[in-house]
């Protein structure tokens, strides 16, 4: 009995260890959104990152939020550059960049989430 207890933890922690990148995506999606979301990105409460996601199908990675903001202030920001480097600069999202993942980011209106602001998806073409 102690050798087959053994052997199945052994064999349990085997198949552990056999999860994909597309799988530990969407298990990492699932848990910071559990645990952390909706949450608050600055002081003001401007900006809330409500959920990640992970498509497995598409292999995309995204990101929803909310944001307060006027419009004529989105058009002066160049965020797919301010992305793009976040992307770059974050440790974690590594190991997905070299699966060659799709990151993709939404922002919403704070005052009415049905309204789309942005919509910006960087590929592997992107950021190699």
């Amino acid at each position: 009995m102690k050798h087959f207890l053994l052997l199945l933890t052994a064999l349990l922690t085997l198949s552990a260890c056999q999860e994909s990148m597309e799988e530990r995506a969407a298990r990492d999606a699932a848990d910071v959104t559990a645990k952390r979301c909706p949450m608050k990105l600055n002081d003001e409460g401007t900006l809330i990152l409500e959920r990640i996601t992970f498509d497995k199908a598409t292999r995309t990675w995204k990101q929803d939020f909310l944001l307060d903001a006027a419009p004529e202030a989105l058009e002066r920001l160049d965020m797919r550059d301010v992305l793009l480097q976040e992307l770059n600069n974050m440790p974690s999202y590594k190991p997905y960049m070299e699966s060659q993942f799709i990151f993709q980011y939404v922002y919403c209106d704070m005052k009415n989430p049905k309204d789309t602001l942005m919509n910006i998806r960087l590929t592997p073409k992107d950021y190699e």
